[in-house]
C-alpha cells in the first residue's frame, strides 16, 4: 500500500488553531450571485479510477471523532458524531461529504448508518444524499441524464457501443466479471449539507454531523474489502483507499489532510486505539442510558495531517504496551488477547523491533515524521496489511518483520 505523507511545520498548525474561530457575517449583495455548490469531487473529467472521490469548494483543518460504540453489538449509539472543521474557498450556497450508509454489494458486512441530524455553525442545516456525477459534467452536478451517474471501470461506460459519457463512480465488484456492473446507477454516497445562509469565501465553519447504526465495509472494484472488520469483541480498521467513508463521514480523498482529535467511548474494558498519541484514558464511566454496564472512554489526538485512508480508530479487547524511544517517539504495541500465547510471543520479537528499524530507515527518508508509532495486530483475516498513520494494523493474528520494514517505509511517503 502507498501513500504520501507532508510536513506540515508546527508554525502552520499553530496558525490554524489560533485561526478555528468561526467567522461572521453574510456574503455581501454584490457577492451573493457568486454563491454556488462546492464540487462533489476532487478528479477530472475522465477519470475512471475512483472519479467520485473527494469534494470541493473547501478546505478541510480538523476533525473530532466522538465515537459512541458498543462493541458486542458493533454499533454506533446515540451522541456518536464528528465535528468537521474547514474552510471555505469560494462562497458555498451547499457542499458534500462523502457517506456510505448502506451497501448494495455487501448488505451483510457492508454499513447501515442513519443520519440524524446536521449542524453548520451549531444551526441545523438540511442535507440529501445524491449520486455522484462524472467529473467535468457541462450539464452540471445534478444532470438529469441518468447515464451521468452510472459506474464503470473503463471510459467511457460500458466501451464505446454503450453509454458514450465517462464513468461517474468505480463500481463495487462482488463476482469474478470486473465488468459486470457497468453502466449501473452510483450509490446515493455524496451527503450534500445546505446551511442556513451561505458561507463566505475565507470563512472556517464547523459542521457537526450525528449519525449511528452499524459501520462496516467497502467493497472495491476488484472484490476486495476494507473498512471497518468486526472481531469477536470489537473492531479493527483498515480503509485503503475509500473505505472511511463506511464508519465516519469525511472529505474522502488523499490529498485532504486534517489533523484529529478522537473521543472514544466504547463498552466497559474496550480498548480504544487511534492515530498519534494516547491524551487521556481508559476512563471508566458509570452505567448509562447507552451502556448498561457501564463505559470506558479514550482520547487520542494526532496534530500531524492525516489522508483519509490513513485515520484509524479500533475497538477491542488488546494487550498493549507504550514506550519512549529517542527524540521523544512513542512506541505503542497492541494484540488482540484472543491471540494464543504462543503466537503473541513470536509476535513481540517482530514488534520489538519496530525502533531499531525505524532509526535504519531513517538513514534513507530522514527523522521519523511523527512523535509517535505503533502496531495493532488484530484476529480476525482481512484482505491486507495496512500502514494506517503511526498505528500500523496488521490482521489474521501475526505480524512479520519484513513486512513491517515495508509498511513502517509507508510513514515517510
Amino acid at each position: 500500500m502507498t501513500s504520501r505523507l507532508f510536513a506540515v511545520s508546527s508554525s502552520v498548525l499553530l496558525l490554524v488553531a489560533a485561526s478555528s474561530s468561526v467567522a461572521g457575517g453574510q456574503p455581501s449583495h454584490g457577492d451573493a450571485w457568486r454563491c454556488g455548490s462546492g464540487a462533489r469531487s476532487l478528479s477530472h473529467l475522465g477519470d475512471h479510477v475512483y472519479p467520485e472521490a473527494g469534494n470541493g469548494g473547501y478546505t478541510s483543518l480538523h476533525t473530532d471523532v466522538h465515537l459512541a460504540y458498543d462493541a458486542p453489538s458493533n454499533r454506533f449509539l446515540p451522541g456518536n458524531h464528528v465535528v468537521l472543521t474547514d474552510s471555505a474557498t469560494q462562497c458555498l450556497s451547499d457542499f458534500s461529504l462523502d457517506f456510505e450508509r448502506h451497501s448494495a454489494a455487501n448488505p451483510v458486512d457492508g454499513p447501515d448508518l442513519t443520519v440524524q441530524s446536521i449542524t453548520v455553525n451549531g444551526r441545523p442545516a438540511s442535507f440529501r444524499f445524491v449520486e455522484p456525477t462524472y467529473p467535468g459534467d457541462p450539464n452540471g452536478q445534478d444532470d438529469p441524464d441518468p447515464r451521468a451517474h452510472q459506474a464503470s471501470q473503463v471510459t467511457p461506460v460500458g466501451g464505446p457501443n454503450h453509454n458514450p459519457l465517462p464513468p461517474a463512480c468505480t463500481p463495487e465488484v462482488t463476482g469474478d466479471d470486473v465488468n459486470a456492473q457497468n453502466g449501473d446507477p452510483c450509490p446515493a454516497n455524496k451527503l450534500v449539507i445546505t446551511p442556513r445562509r451561505p458561507l463566505r469565501a475565507g470563512e472556517i465553519f464547523r459542521v457537526t454531523v450525528n449519525y449511528t447504526g452499524r459501520p462496516g465495509v467497502h467493497t472495491d472494484g476488484d472484490g476486495s474489502t476494507e473498512g471497518w472488520f468486526v472481531g469477536a469483541d470489537g473492531s479493527f480498521v483498515t480503509t485503503e483507499p475509500v473505505g472511511t467513508m463506511d464508519w465516519m463521514p469525511l472529505n474522502n480523498h488523499p490529498s485532504v489532510k486534517p489533523t484529529y482529535d478522537f473521543y472514544d467511548t466504547v463498552t466497559r474494558g474496550r480498548t480504544a486505539i487511534a492515530n498519534g498519541r494516547l491524551i487521556s484514558g481508559p476512563t471508566d464511566n458509570a452505567p448509562d442510558a447507552n451502556f448498561a454496564g457501564g463505559s470506558t472512554s479514550w482520547h487520542w489526538k494526532s496534530p500531524e495531517p492525516i489522508a483519509n485512508y490513513l485515520v484509524e480508530n479500533s475497538v477491542g479487547n488488546f494487550d498493549y504496551s507504550f514506550r519512549t524511544g529517542a527524540n521523544d517517539v512513542v512506541y505503542f504495541e497492541a494484540q488482540d488477547s484472543g491471540i494464543t500465547d504462543a503466537r503473541k510471543a513470536l509476535n513481540k520479537v517482530a514488534m520489538d523491533q519496530q525502533e531499531a528499524i525505524t532509526h535504519f530507515e531513517e538513514q534513507f527518508s530522514g527523522p521519523f515524521p511523527f512523535n509517535s508509532d505503533g502496531i495493532v495486530v488484530a484476529k480476525p483475516t482481512a484482505s491486507f496489511e495496512e500502514e494506517m498513520q503511526t498505528k500500523i494494523v496488521f490482521v489474521g493474528g501475526r505480524i512479520a518483520a519484513d513486512t513491517f520494514s515495508h509498511e513502517n517505509m509507508h510513514q515517510w511517503w
